[in-house]
């Protein structure tokens, strides 16, 4: 993840969040959220973490499971796909193991 000053918030692996996040600055998730993330700096979802809900960011990096729709000024990262569904007929995304997106 890009650094966003020197600030940067992190939900550990063992946090649970059910609500909306928001704030300013880096924010990564180790843990699992159900609700929307939306933060004016970069945001990672990290290997093994969840989120059932939208996220907004400045640039975004998926290591674990996003479940919802992502809005973001800058790159959105996919080191790794396994499955990803999108309900947008224009997804784009950048991963380093091909194709295992579909859009619907």
């Amino acid at each position: 993840m890009a650094r966003h000053g020197s600030e940067i918030s992190v939900l550990g692996p063992q946090t649970r969040v059910i609500g909306r996040i928001s704030g300013e600055g880096a924010l990564r998730i180790e843990g699992t959220v159900r609700g929307d993330v939306a933060v004016n700096g970069p945001a990672e979802v990290a290997e093994g973490a969840s989120i059932e809900g939208n996220v907004s960011a400045e640039s975004l990096e998926i290591g674990g499971t996003l479940l919802g729709d992502v809005s973001s000024q800058g790159p959105v990262a996919i080191p790794a796909v396994r499955w990803c569904g999108a309900s947008s007929g224009a997804l784009k995304f950048q991963s380093s193991r091909g194709p295992g997106c579909r859009s619907g």
